[in-house]
């Protein structure tokens, strides 16, 4: 069943919540800290006992500092009751520098704990989990990865302190009656969010926490100026988006000219000017390098 399908229209939240004012809004603030102690938790899975009972938002929401705050990389930081911190983050397009910067905001985050005086004893593990709407693993199918700092061949963990979690919302293909985990609820929020009903929550569903982020979903749609503010952040973030997906585009269109110069040349063909390449398209030049690599493979075989 597809979210929506057999609802309400007039409940729809109308709010995505991987727009960054509406993450935010979700779990960032003190009355959020229960939904995002349930997604912390079906993220890393802790043994019975050891759940995440309370948490401390590091950086809180504020409704009054969104208005001018610059459109960046959703980061939520929080600190639980053994003191392990926690960085979340959004991201709905993975530019091809998100791993250096999760790693960067993971470094500055983990050292940030030690004070004057302070000793390294007294440092507690740092654990990063990001939330990606475009895949970074391409070659995996996994939509939940976890990175840790280990010994190549054994296995053997160096240290508890690092802890990375890639969830790529893109893979995650459940359909709503499949849902079977804690983790499976959020990451359906998370992709559907927009289209579910406020009052008629799917069975699945309806858990208390989840329940209560899509309420919140439902009055950012309802209440000004906060629905004003939200679509402020929805437009910034497209325009952001179409920006660096030109950009790439761009940079993969360079190296696609070079690619095809390099190949054409040994081919023994006849090398396409690069101002001639240039006045080309993306789709054109994608077009001029499948017929090359199709070249290579007739040469390759007639070479047996």
């Amino acid at each position: 069943m597809q979210p929506g399908s057999d609802y309400h229209v007039g409940m729809k939240t109308q709010t995505d919540p991987k727009v960054d004012y509406a993450f935010k809004h979700v779990f960032g603030r003190e009355q959020s800290k229960p939904a995002l102690m349930s997604l912390l938790n079906a993220v890393l899975l802790p043994a019975q006992g050891q759940e995440i009972a309370s948490l401390e938002p590091l950086t809180p929401f504020n409704e009054k500092n969104a208005a001018n705050a610059k459109l960046s990389i959703v980061d939520l930081k929080a600190c639980d009751q053994s003191g392990r911190q926690f960085f979340i983050e959004m991201q709905m397009l993975a530019s091809s520098a998100f791993r250096q910067r999760a790693l960067y905001y993971w470094a500055w985050l983990h050292q940030d704990q030690l004070h004057e005086s302070e000793d390294y004893p007294a440092l507690r593990p740092t654990i990063a989990v990001c939330f990606v709407d475009t895949p970074l693993f391409r070659e995996l199918d996994d939509y939940h990865l976890i990175f840790e700092l280990r010994e190549r061949r054994h296995q053997t963990l160096f240290t508890d302190q690092m802890a990375v979690h890639i969830l790529e919302l893109s893979k995650f293909n459940k359909a709503v009656d499949e849902l079977a985990t804690s983790l499976d609820r959020w990451l359906y929020f998370l992709r559907h969010g927009e289209e579910l009903d406020a009052q008629a929550v799917p069975g699945p569903l309806d858990v208390p926490e989840v329940r209560w982020a899509l309420g919140d979903l439902f009055m950012i749609s309802r209440t000004d100026p906060e629905r004003e503010l939200y679509l402020e952040r929805l437009k910034a973030r497209r325009d952001l988006n179409a920006a660096l997906s030109d950009a790439e585009q761009a940079g993969g269109a360079r190296t696609r000219r070079g690619d095809i110069q390099s190949l054409q040349k040994s081919l023994g063909q006849n090398v396409t000017p690069l101002k001639q390449l240039q006045a080309l398209s993306w789709d054109e030049l994608e077009t001029i390098w499948a017929d090359l690599q199709a070249d290579l493979q007739a040469t390759l075989a007639n070479r047996k």
